[in-house]
């Protein structure tokens, strides 16, 4: 074979797999993401644990071919009574306008020892966006990683808990 049939073959070979790509079905949902931390005094700072579970959920679904959203992390005393009022569900109500099919909202909850806090635990919750329905809930134990690398991977464990119950997949 010479060299110039080798660089068409290559050409075609490429525009081919364009072309599988495009006319395949996209199952990508549009998932965005709301990390509120409680059990916290406006005098205690934020942990690094916020944004590392939000990392490691985000990644997961990004990986799996979801576009991900996120709200800044935010932070309340404790757990409202109903999850869908107020801030929060107007945070899910814009996620809705823009797009998102589903929201996780994840609970993050600490314990105050002086002038640190230590997080216990995170609820992550699925709704669909449409109906406000929830779809999936399950708790995980926070900081108990041995270290920040197991911390992301424990979060990344409970992303693919979550991706196994999107009906798009």
């Amino acid at each position: 074979m010479k060299y110039k049939d080798l660089g068409s073959m290559a050409r075609y070979g490429i525009m081919a797999a364009l072309f599988a790509l495009l006319v395949s079905p996209a199952q990508a949902a549009m998932v965005s993401f709301l990390v509120v931390e409680t059990g916290l005094n406006d005098e205690v700072a934020s942990s690094q644990y916020s944004s590392l579970w939000e990392g490691g959920l985000m990644s997961v679904f990004f990986d799996a071919g979801h576009i991900v959203t996120n709200y800044p992390v935010a932070r309340m005393d404790k757990k409202p009574s109903t999850d869908l009022s107020g801030n929060i569900g107007n945070d899910l109500d814009e996620a809705a306008e823009g797009g998102a099919e589903y929201f996780i909202l994840g609970y993050l909850e600490h314990q105050v020892q002086g002038r640190s806090a230590v997080p216990t635990g995170i609820t992550l919750r699925l709704y669909q966006t449409d109906s406000r329905k929830l779809v999936f809930e399950q708790s995980f134990p926070a900081g108990s990683g041995k270290n920040l690398n197991e911390e992301y991977q424990l979060a990344q464990n409970a992303g693919r808990l979550i991706i196994s119950n999107i009906k798009d997949r």
